[in-house]
């Protein structure tokens, strides 16, 4: 359509105008590619200002797929549905009731409404058919809460039940329970399976972006579960073939391959590279749910104790400073073990370079030393993790049996968007997780993430789904998806 013609290019972009004017000797080979593609077809490329950039900042603005219009009170209709309404037509021929029904002239429209005038104040009677779109009306304005829309909407108008559907109707309020924070879903904390000896279940995470050192940028971390012996390798980069020749090199070549895995759901740790990689080991990958690394909390809290040991040497080179960190790690006694992650993996404390006096008296070539650790190191049991948090539980006592819910977003966003998104359809639900459908595609999240969707029946377009509720003894928490 273009090429071929002749025609000019306006912008507000002056870089682009200079591109063609300097020399090309100072572009990048990429650049170069990129100027020789626009000159294919023009080079008469001219500035224009950006507030006189209307037709291009018109269509690089955000696209609005359609424009909700709130329908229009009509006062004819509703005096007129007046006349029809079953419940009015009770309260008028009930003299005990304490409405009292008069007609009165309608301000804005040549009409009579049917009002209650027991207050003082004129309060029109609303029709059934009515009192959703007076109810959308007031409610809209600012989306108060159900004590404020009742008192809002009963000084104006009146029905039978009133205060009954304003509570329901605020409480199934999709708007409302997108944008408003309350109480957060807090279960409590789960537990992995015990493994059966060491180095047989590991747990690994990677930090960074870290400012550079060496040509390092980021750490590669794992733990034992069994006797919580840390590993800090630094890396250049967090490409899955970068991340599985550390594994193999560091940990793997001295403590052989282990049978599970548990790691985020980082894009390196889901890659094709990194599953053929487990396969290839025998190993079990284990990945916890998105925005939870409560799940994954051992090497967590190994993050937190590393890092504030790099912040206290205050040297830039922290890739200089692991060695020596994990030193002091790995000796030192931790309360749950009652021992040093050193002894449970050497049967023996390592030496440091404060000791003065060798506490050692092993003989050398002692066969009955030998023997009496081989079989101590056979007897050692693991230690379940300890809990270190004092929080308080809480599960919305509906989320058991709500069809649908709200997921809270975790990651970062611009200011004024709504915390939740939903409701989504609940497919399956554990005792830590749940699985839901988010827009075709299922997605297994945390229950702390989620919260139940109180929806009215018109806005369920399918009935219900069958939920089928997994016990943890037909499925174990951590089984899957953490």
């Amino acid at each position: 359509m273009l090429e071929g013609r002749e025609f000019q290019i306006y912008t507000d972009q002056k870089p682009l105008i200079y591109a063609f004017k300097q020399n090309p000797d100072k572009c990048s080979p990429r650049q170069v590619r990129h100027l020789d593609f626009i000159s294919q077809y023009s080079t008469d490329i001219r500035h224009v200002q950006g507030s006189q950039n209307i037709v291009a900042d018109a269509l690089s603005r955000i696209e609005v797929d359609s424009i909700t219009k709130s329908p229009i009170l009509n006062f004819k209709e509703f005096a007129r549905a007046q006349k029809d309404d079953s419940d009015i037509q009770k309260f008028l021929h009930n003299d005990a009731s304490s409405l009292q029904l008069e007609l009165k002239p309608c301000q804005t429209s040549n009409c009579n409404l049917l009002c209650d005038t027991s207050t003082g104040v004129p309060r029109p009677f609303v029709p059934t058919s009515f009192r959703k779109l007076i109810f959308d009306h007031l409610h809209n304005l600012a989306h108060p809460g159900i004590a404020a829309s009742t008192k809002l909407i009963s000084a104006r108008y009146v029905w039978p039940g009133m205060k009954y559907q304003i509570k329901q109707w605020v409480r199934c309020c999709e708007s409302c329970q997108r944008s408003k924070i309350q109480r957060h879903t807090k279960t409590p904390l789960g537990t992995f399976s015990l493994p059966d000896a060491r180095f047989t279940h590991i747990h690994i995470d990677i930090v960074g972006p870290l400012p550079p050192s060496e040509g390092q940028i980021y750490l590669l971390t794992i733990i034992d579960h069994f006797s919580r012996w840390p590993e800090a390798i630094p890396i250049p980069d967090m490409r899955a073939k970068t991340i599985c020749r550390a594994i193999f090199d560091t940990w793997i070549s001295r403590f052989g391959c282990p049978s599970v895995v548990t790691s985020d759901q980082g894009s390196q740790l889901r890659s094709s590279m990194f599953v053929e990689f487990t396969r290839m080991l025998g190993t079990q990958k284990i990945k916890t749910t998105p925005y939870h690394p409560i799940s994954n909390g051992i090497v967590e809290r190994f993050h937190r104790h590393l890092k504030s040991a790099i912040k206290a040497h205050e040297n830039e080179k922290w890739s200089e400073l692991i060695p020596i960190i994990l030193l002091g790690i790995r000796t030192a006694v931790k309360e749950d073990l009652q021992s040093s992650c050193s002894e449970l993996v050497y049967g023996t404390t390592l030496r440091l370079p404060c000791d003065m006096i060798d506490v050692s008296d092993i003989s050398p070539c002692d066969i009955e030393f030998i023997t009496d650790l081989r079989h101590r190191m056979q007897q050692l049991n693991p230690v379940a993790t300890s809990a270190h948090c004092t929080d308080r539980f809480y599960i919305h006592p509906s989320l058991k049996s709500s069809s649908h819910i709200f997921l809270r977003v975790d990651r970062v966003q611009p200011p004024l968007r709504q915390p939740y998104t939903g409701p989504h359809k609940v497919l399956c639900r554990t005792e830590k997780t749940i699985t839901i459908d988010i827009n075709g595609r299922k997605t297994t999240v945390s229950l702390d993430r989620v919260k139940p969707a109180h929806l009215l029946p018109e806005t369920v377009l399918s009935p219900p789904p069958v939920i089928k509720n997994l016990k943890s003894t037909d499925v174990h928490t951590f089984k899957n998806d953490v």
